[in-house]
């Protein structure tokens, strides 16, 4: 039986052979790389209940671009005199993550077909400058958009108007992959093939989605 997100797959995979991209936007986190574990119960045995939810709700701005995320966690920790980690315990939470080896090489065979490979994710100052330290990503894609340089982020239209704007592409020739649903959805509403991916599906997941030919 055919149901609307297998015909919404076929349609819009982005490197259908029928049809390719000329560009492809990749999202980072549950992408090309995966945190370690769940933040949320680190940062609450660090300050209690909804002290996870105070900092994730405080990242926002900086994700934007708005303020630098080591001044912001600080506030956040003066308004919780109770908490028992430091700035540096925090910045350090959001450098735990893993890079996926696999994808990345992934990546690299797509752009060494001639699609245009770019970088789509919401970073703040911090974690922006650890991925391009640690991971290299400015050596994997042609261009790299983070959302703290587009004063916007997924799934605003905004950030991707901006992208859009930036390429110098028409949407139609623009593919997008994300692991997450409204990140896809904001993207799909100016015309971009843009598909989600499960990140427990691993590489083989992320080819099928995209329709890269086995």
């Amino acid at each position: 039986m055919t149901v609307r997100a297998d015909i919404d797959i076929v349609v819009d995979r982005p490197l259908d052979p029928a049809r390719p991209v000329s560009v492809l936007l990749w999202d980072a986190d549950g992408v090309i790389q995966h945190p370690r574990h769940e933040w949320a119960p680190k940062l609450d045995a660090w300050g209690g209940p909804g002290f996870a939810e105070a900092v994730f709700a405080a990242e926002v701005p900086a994700l934007r671009g708005e303020a630098p995320f080591h001044d912001i966690l600080a506030g956040v920790l003066d308004d919780w005199p109770e908490a028992t980690a430091s700035v540096g315990d925090l910045l350090e939470l959001w450098e735990q993550v893993d890079g996926d080896e696999e994808a990345v090489r992934f990546v690299q065979e797509v752009a060494a077909s001639g699609v245009t490979c770019v970088l789509a994710t919401n970073q703040q100052d911090h974690r922006k400058a650890y991925l391009r330290r640690v991971f290299g990503y400015d050596a994997v894609f042609a261009r790299s958009f983070y959302s703290c340089d587009m004063g916007a982020r997924k799934p605003e239209l905004a950030y991707f108007e901006r992208v859009l704007e930036a390429l110098d592409v028409p949407a139609e020739q623009v593919g997008f992959v994300d692991d997450v649903e409204a990140n896809v959805e904001a993207a799909r509403q100016l015309g971009i093939r843009a598909v989600h991916h499960d990140p427990t599906s691993g590489v083989a997941g992320l080819r099928t989605v995209l329709g890269w030919p086995a």
